[in-house]
């Protein structure tokens, strides 16, 4: 009989789907030796993606004039840039990931009986989507390591180095890199994995919540469903601070992808270009989803706990226990959300929507000034 997937198959599945970014902090317990050899790797990492991205910087500028060119090398500038600037941001938020990650794979661990159906019930739900994602992300980027078999490049990008590169060994060492960095880019994208199970493991913690809520007879079990309270809206503060600005350099980002790579569908090209990049606008629109879709479901969940807490046989308990109960409301009434004030609007699939909205205004106007532009 084939084993079920279960929660920490999900935790192991992203762990290894982000391995090429080492955005997933070592453990708060390990040694100091584990946590060396992840900074080095980090380094590493950090040092490749950044050794392609000025490259291909370089490559925009010299094919200014070449607006199939230039769309075409914005859109994989823009991918390679976006990973390098997650891994800088996870850098940045490590303690905030390490003390999140352990939480949740503690409190898997340690899960009740009913506890672990309801976080079953996610892994059920999502594990489909969640595997279909990462899998079509690294396909993605084996589609444009290929590139040079079915079109006339020598490398899977227009990226131009201070050096020559035509000779062999530095010219397989050079196509190896860029493979690698496409590889990179997709570990980048399964990000939006790792930071979209933290969302729905806070929301299967906030139903879990609100059947406690609606099971609590004794002023014992309304006192530990308080304090569960407190702890969710702790975690759901940590996460907003280690994510906003993740989410922030992924819509600039997949913007650009989206608009210049679009470019290519209307150009005089190859159908297998045209499919190429097809893939690539997609598979970039689709980035923004993959927060949208669980932030939505979060803000749902997290104002039902007002409900659940007002189902509670409330009024048989005394004043202060009342009070507590009132609390709960009041402070559910206050979706947890994702934003960024005065820049970024809360996250949701409403704000999604107009994202793509935006994008093909954004690329209408940028097609209109390519085609009546002199040749």
């Amino acid at each position: 009989m084939r084993k079920r997937v279960g929660p920490e198959e999900a935790i192991l599945f992203t762990k290894l789907s982000v391995a090429l970014t080492c955005s997933w902090p070592v453990s708060i317990s390990s040694a100091k030796h584990r946590l060396r050899l992840f900074n080095a790797l980090w380094c590493a990492a950090f040092l490749s993606s950044t050794a392609l991205l000025f490259p291909l910087v370089a490559a925009v500028y010299e094919y200014r004039k070449d607006p199939i060119i230039l769309g075409k090398t914005v859109s994989l500038a823009s991918a390679v840039a976006q990973v390098s600037i997650k891994m800088l941001i996870c850098r940045s938020q490590q303690k905030q990931f390490q003390i999140l990650l352990h939480d949740m794979e503690k409190f898997c661990k340690n899960a009740t009986t009913e506890e672990r159906i309801v976080l079953q019930r996610y892994v059920d739900k999502y594990k489909y989507p969640h595997c279909v994602y990462v899998l079509w992300c690294f396909l993605t980027a084996a589609f444009v390591i290929s590139g040079p078999l079915y079109l006339p490049q020598t490398f899977p990008t227009h990226a131009i180095y201070p050096f020559p590169v035509e000779q062999q060994p530095l010219k397989g060492f050079v196509f190896l890199h860029q493979s690698l960095v496409g590889f990179q880019v997709s570990s980048g994208m399964a990000i939006d994995i790792q930071v979209a199970l933290l969302l729905r493991y806070a929301a299967a913690r906030f139903e879990i919540l609100g059947i406690q809520l609606r099971e609590a007879k004794t002023d014992e079990e309304v006192n530990a469903c308080v304090e569960r309270h407190d702890e969710i809206l702790s975690y759901m503060r940590r996460i907003h601070r280690s994510i906003s600005f993740l989410v922030l350099s992924t819509v600039a980002t997949t913007s650009v992808a989206v608009i210049f790579g679009s470019l290519n569908l209307i150009a005089n090209q190859p159908l297998l270009l045209k499919a190429l990049y097809a893939i690539v606008v997609f598979s970039a629109s689709l980035e923004l989803f993959m927060y949208a879709w669980p932030t939505d479901q979060l803000m749902g969940m997290s104002n039902k706990i007002a409900d659940d807490a007002y189902d509670m046989s409330w009024h048989e308990n005394d004043v202060k226990i009342q009070m507590k109960i009132l609390n709960i409301i009041q402070r559910a009434q206050k979706m947890e959300s994702v934003h960024i004030s005065g820049i970024l609007p809360t996250l949701s699939l409403t704000y999604y929507a107009q994202y793509l909205y935006k994008s093909v205004s954004y690329f209408t106007a940028l097609r209109i000034m390519v085609e009546s532009a002199p040749d």
